[in-house]
């Protein structure tokens, strides 16, 4: 409950940031105040309505709380405006009024100062630098982007605004798995390129969603260019904010991540992250979980509530132990099973991105918010004194090694992979 002030604390920063007399934070009257309350037609603001948080998840009469559960409207498909041909500009996207958008077209004299000379640490700092009143709802939407930047800079540290320079710029490669409603506002991504100067963000979403969208393209089609392997949406910084630039792609030839997909073998990103993961609710997380930790790939997620991110915590030795036996078996060893079994912390903490205000969750009186709390699953700073590298390649049935002559790297063949992807625990 020690959380439940500072969960408050950040939605009385608005001018709309009422609390419920149940501690809960209307939403949906914010929107229809606003007259962005709805299905297709709503620009960015776009939601299937209901009370599923996840699209893909089936719909219950009540939950555990007691809470009335309404369905989905029918037919409702996330990212169903990238199967057209035309993409949402700042005032098709946000539907407000001008002096409340955070525009990423700009008039001359009125971009943001340079983010390398600002701490943008929070919401209050960030209306400040975008020079827009709270009034405006902006963050109802932005907490998906800027949760973003809070994992990339401040949980697995593999980017900052002060990092790079027009003289060295920095090429930043992120994975996006599970994607659903950010499908119907990836434009508000162009973000991280303002918080980012002079970097370069090469963006690919995952999942189910995505994976259905895509599989609807049509010719000519924003969805299309996933099909051909081109990003889906582009967006250059102006000058004077570092002139970053941003690419994103969609994934849709499978439904989940995986590193043995020809598009990844040779990809490695920089950093893979899930948005309001569930990482134990959702069986396909476990692969994720165990390729992370046996490749050191950093991998950062953020949760609604801080005691499902513990529970988390607390089941990821129990995924790795359930699946070592088998690994064992495959002929896994050396640098995988060390980075696989040693202790990791996996840090959590409270975003100050968050979208504020608590959910409607009956009678849940913990803090429960969408992206609330962040997790750090592997970190990219956690490799230590790892023994020879040993990097497996799913490309033969038998095993070979033979020493790369770039850096001395030892490569085995296959990789048990197909293992790892049929390695399930229930938690």
């Amino acid at each position: 409950m020690e959380k439940v002030p500072q969960v408050q604390a950040l939605l009385k920063q608005f001018p709309w940031g009422r609390i419920e007399t149940d501690g809960t934070f209307a939403e949906p009257i914010v929107r229809a105040y606003h007259k962005v309350l709805g299905a297709e037609g709503f620009g960015y603001w776009s939601i299937p309505g209901g009370s599923n948080p996840h699209l893909q998840q089936p719909s219950n009469t009540s939950g555990p709380s007691g809470a009335l559960r309404v369905d989905d409207t029918k037919g409702f498909e996330h990212g169903y405006m990238l199967l057209s041909n035309k993409l949402l500009t700042d005032e098709t996207g946000w539907k407000l009024e001008k002096r409340l958008i955070p525009r990423l077209v700009f008039e001359l004299g009125t971009e943001p100062e340079l983010a390398s000379n600002v701490d943008i640490v929070d919401w209050d700092s960030w209306y400040k630098w975008r020079n827009i009143p709270k009034e405006s709802p902006a963050a109802l939407l932005l907490h998906y982007p800027l949760t973003v930047y809070q994992l990339l800079v401040n949980v697995l540290q593999v980017a900052g605004p002060k990092r790079s320079s027009s003289e060295s710029r920095q090429a930043l490669n992120v994975h996006y798995i599970g994607a659903e409603v950010e499908l119907n506002m990836l434009p508000l991504f162009s973000e991280l390129a303002l918080l980012l100067p002079h970097t370069d963000i090469k963006m690919t979403f995952f999942g189910i969603a995505v994976h259905s969208i895509v599989s609807k393209a049509k010719k000519n089609s924003i969805a299309m260019k996933a099909k051909q392997n081109e990003p889906v949406y582009t967006y250059t910084s102006p000058a004077s904010c570092g002139a970053s630039t941003l690419s994103l792609f969609l994934h849709g030839d499978h439904e989940n991540w995986d590193p043995r997909l020809p598009l990844l073998l040779g990809s490695k990103p920089d950093a893979i992250v899930g948005l309001n993961a569930g990482l134990t609710s959702y069986p396909a997380w476990q692969f994720v979980i165990l390729c992370c930790h046996t490749d050191n790939t950093p991998f950062a997620v953020s949760e609604y509530a801080e005691q499902s991110a513990e529970l988390q915590r607390d089941a990821i030795p129990q995924i790795i132990a359930h699946a070592l036996p088998r690994l064992h078996s495959a002929g896994m060893h050396g640098s995988e099973i060390y980075n696989l079994t040693r202790p990791r912390e996996y840090p959590i903490a409270f975003n100050p991105f968050q979208r504020p205000g608590q959910r409607n969750l009956g009678s849940v009186r913990l803090p429960n918010v969408p992206n609330g709390f962040t997790m750090r699953v592997v970190g990219g700073d956690e490799a230590g004194d790892n023994p020879p590298r040993i990097r497996w390649c799913p490309c033969t049935s038998s095993r070979h090694e033979r020493v790369a002559p770039e850096d001395g790297a030892v490569f085995a063949e296959p990789f048990g992979l197909s293992i790892l992807a049929s390695t399930h625990i229930s938690t």
